[in-house]
């Protein structure tokens, strides 16, 4: 669960990468419009669940949401010759010193006290280690446990391309499901729409079955740490104005990242960067 928010809070929208030069200990990652290429960038396919979520700061990686998974179980791929007790899920976006929160478009949330099933990057990353946004929460109709998506939609299999989705269990006004959200059930739903959606160890096995048919097997190792060679506010940044301080010709605007040079996640999925005047 959340901490305790401060009393004020100037939201910053980041839209884009935070690029930085490395070591390369780790590939870059490339664009992956298939499910074969996401799964070729994938280290491992785990679930866990979250048992806390915390705010952590410092002047190289920035603010950080962090999400500890506990009780793992890795479907596919590796997490080391010794498979960790826990990993943790550091994510960009979070509290500054002063108290104004950075949140991150596109980083997909995760709520405590919910198992997920994941797919963890075998490349450098910078925003998330999640790869390509694929992250699933198993979910409780009635006496059955399905897997929902990022957008709240029932897991019904694995095609061609994607991974497939069918109605949706969660229903909220607009916007993906986070993990701080109270989206509502769809009165629609019935328990046979549940039945006919996956399970965690189902999506595993029809992920399983892709591989061996594609050779897209997830390999290599994942690392926990975003990839950084310098401080995160090495681009300048804009604060939206409040409303008591917003003219009227920048009202609705937002706070930006200057587009950096030599992005280094090139997933046009995962980020879009905003160009003069706050509009991506």
């Amino acid at each position: 669960m959340r901490s305790v928010r401060p009393s004020f809070i100037a939201s910053v929208i980041v839209c884009a990468s935070l690029g930085a030069e490395s070591a390369h200990a780790a590939p870059l990652p490339s664009p992956a419009d298939t499910l074969a290429a996401v799964l070729r960038q994938t280290a491992a396919v785990i679930e866990g669940d979250v048992e806390d979520v915390s705010f952590h700061f410092d002047e190289v990686e920035g603010p950080r949401t962090v999400a500890t998974l506990t009780n793992l179980s890795v479907h596919l791929g590796s997490l080391g010759a010794s498979a960790p007790n826990s990993v943790e899920i550091r994510s960009f976006g979070g509290y500054l010193p002063d108290g104004r929160e950075i949140v991150a478009t596109h980083v997909p949330e995760l709520a405590a006290g919910k198992r997920y099933v994941l797919l963890l990057r075998n490349t450098e990353w910078t925003l998330s280690p999640i790869a390509f946004g694929h992250v699933f929460r198993l979910d409780t109709l009635g006496k059955t446990r399905a897997l929902v998506d990022a957008y709240g939609r029932l897991v019904t299999g694995v095609g061609a391309t994607e991974i497939l989705t069918g109605p949706q269990l969660w229903v909220q006004p607009s916007g993906a499901v986070d993990g701080a959200s109270s989206p509502r059930l769809s009165t629609w739903i019935t328990e046979a729409d549940m039945e006919r959606a996956l399970d965690a160890a189902e999506l595993a096995e029809a992920l399983r079955v892709f591989a061996r048919a594609t050779g897209a097997w997830p390999h290599g190792s994942f690392s926990p740490a975003p990839m950084s060679a310098g401080p995160w506010r090495r681009v300048t940044t804009w604060r939206a104005p409040t409303p008591t301080e917003s003219p009227a010709s920048t009202e609705g605007l937002l706070a930006c990242f200057d587009p950096p040079v030599g992005l280094a996640d090139t997933s046009t999925k995962e980020l879009a960067v905003c160009e003069a005047g706050g509009a991506p």
